[in-house]
């Protein structure tokens, strides 16, 4: 996912910059939460909890002068699938009987492509 989030961000390194101007601003991105989704029950012989969670990516960002090293403004966005999508998959003929994940990379990375262009619109739309 790491590789994916440098596609996404693809900036020059600030390793890179040999002499930082007064107005060049940093970018630090970090991917906080990321797990699948899934569904089971508690029994308590008397009683019967389900339990769900979606899948979910948790994107924090952080833009700072990079000569200072001095944080200008932090962003977070959260991404999950939405709660008829995750029932839709958990009541399919795979989520019921358990041929495999229910959720593939190629669905995280789709949930974190969003949480990306999300957290870009909000950077965006604040500086």
């Amino acid at each position: 996912m790491h590789q994916k989030l440098e596609e996404v961000f693809c900036l020059h390194s600030i390793s890179s910059i040999r002499e930082p101007k007064k107005s060049d601003i940093g970018l630090d991105v970090v991917i906080v939460t990321l797990h699948g989704g899934d569904a089971f029950t508690v029994d308590f012989d008397t009683a019967i909890i389900p339990l769900f969670w979606r899948p979910k990516v948790k994107l924090v960002s952080r833009l700072y002068n990079i000569e200072h090293n001095k944080t200008i403004k932090t962003f977070s966005v959260s991404k999950s699938i939405t709660w008829r999508e995750f029932i839709a998959k958990k009541f399919s003929l795979r989520g019921f009987f358990r041929w495999g994940p229910l959720y593939h990379t190629k669905d995280m990375e789709i949930l974190l492509y969003k949480a990306c262009y999300e957290l870009l619109n909000k950077m965006r739309k604040a500086i």
